[in-house]
């Protein structure tokens, strides 16, 4: 019976995840964007940086051909460290922004 019930669950998993997965069409009109910048201030920083990958990401659709005013940014994720520490004159940091670009 517990064989059963575990051998269902796993069935109905493999139906879940199958389901849910990226059609190779539509993992060709998507591309992960990196971008690492440098700037006085974290959220300075990140805030620079996620300007500077949606002009990135709209140069690599462009190359691509895609329409680059339709692009959909996922969640983007942001790593910073220490860069430079200046004392009492501040503290530069360097962030690695990253996003998924897809076109509408």
């Amino acid at each position: 019976m517990l064989r059963m019930l575990f051998l269902s669950a796993l069935i109905a998993g493999v139906v879940a995840v199958s389901t849910s997965l990226v059609t190779p069409a539509e993992a060709a009109r998507c591309t992960r964007a990196p971008l690492s910048d440098i700037a006085f201030g974290k959220e300075e920083t990140i805030k620079q940086a996620l300007s500077k990958l949606d002009d990135y990401a709209k140069r690599i659709a462009k190359e691509r051909g895609w329409p680059s005013d339709n692009l959909a940014r996922s969640r983007e994720t942001s790593e910073c460290e220490v860069f430079l520490n200046l004392g009492p004159f501040g503290t530069e940091y360097k962030c690695l922004v990253t996003a998924t670009y897809c076109v509408r």
